[in-house]
């Protein structure tokens, strides 16, 4: 596995040794677990080549304790991402990516960018998608693949790629669970034992809210009401939002049918969940 740590030495690679097959790129914040292993795992067969980058990129925290106690393992992850036999690993320093005079930022508008965490975490959305650009410009990939359970991030990804005509493939590979459902996160190991437990409510409102869809019961407010309610009756659980939208821009529904999504954000303490069922055609679901 090549490590590679500056800006310069990337642009290189990306218009040299990269450009001889097909780039698999998995973007990530480190503290790996399965879900990552999936996307490299989708990329290595796809692929020829294999692309990892680890940043915690201070831009996408609201809360500069959120960004702070964001778990870090370098050593952790350099293990994992051996065993899986990555070809490249790129770590680039905060100071090159941005420097002390850095003004240049991606914002993006409408419901994709304004609604659910455009509202909650507004600072969000701008830095995914001033960092995704400038990882998209850095290693000029083929293909670039995400976890569904961050689905507004993919929603921003994809207008991104369609709006600027960025040259790369976007995948969506489902969301990699606990045994309980409770979607992967790199930050579930600092639940306590009684907020892991807890944490399990968001998948059992996901699960209540597809029952409804599924038998039609209710239009959206009545299943985002039917979501909220069973996340009340936890009470280590703060509710940020539950919604039922189109799953590519994020705009609210006026009927439950397929191509609709669910959507719950809520927190434990410090630490936030984010999780998601989309309702596919032909009655499937992306769970």
């Amino acid at each position: 596995m090549r490590i590679i740590y500056k800006l310069e030495e990337m642009t290189e690679t990306a218009r040299g040794w990269l450009a001889g097959g097909a780039v698999g790129f998995v973007p990530t914040r480190g503290y790996l677990h399965q879900g990552h292993i999936a996307l490299i795992e989708a990329a290595k067969q796809e692929c020829e080549i294999s692309v990892v980058s680890i940043f915690v990129n201070q831009m996408q925290f609201d809360r500069q304790e959120d960004f702070t106690q964001y778990p870090r393992n370098m050593a952790r992850d350099l293990q994992l991402l051996n065993r899986t036999h990555v070809d490249v690993l790129f770590l680039p320093r905060a100071e090159e990516i941005y420097p002390p005079n850095f003004s240049t930022y991606v914002t993006p508008v409408g419901p994709v960018a304004e609604r659910l965490e455009g509202v909650t975490g507004p600072a969000y959305i701008r830095g995914v998608s001033t960092h995704i650009t400038k990882l998209f410009q850095l290693v000029r990939p083929d293909i670039v693949y995400f976890g569904q359970k961050n689905a507004q991030q993919v929603a921003v990804v994809r207008q991104l790629i369609r709006d600027l005509n960025i040259d790369v493939n976007l995948r969506v590979i489902p969301t990699v669970r606990e045994s309980d459902g409770l979607a992967m996160s790199s930050q579930n190991h600092l639940l306590s034992p009684v907020e892991r437990k807890a944490a399990g409510i968001v998948y059992r409102a996901l699960l209540a809210g597809k029952a409804l869809a599924e038998k039609h019961e209710g239009r959206p407010a009545a299943i985002e009401k039917a979501m909220t309610d069973l996340i009340a009756t936890e009470p280590l659980v703060q509710l940020d939002y539950a919604a039922v939208c189109q799953p590519e821009t994020m705009n609210e529904l006026d009927n439950v049918k397929p191509r609709c999504m669910l959507v719950i954000a809520a927190r434990i303490g410090s630490i936030r969940l984010i999780d998601n069922f989309v309702w596919q055609e032909k009655g499937r679901w992306q769970m």
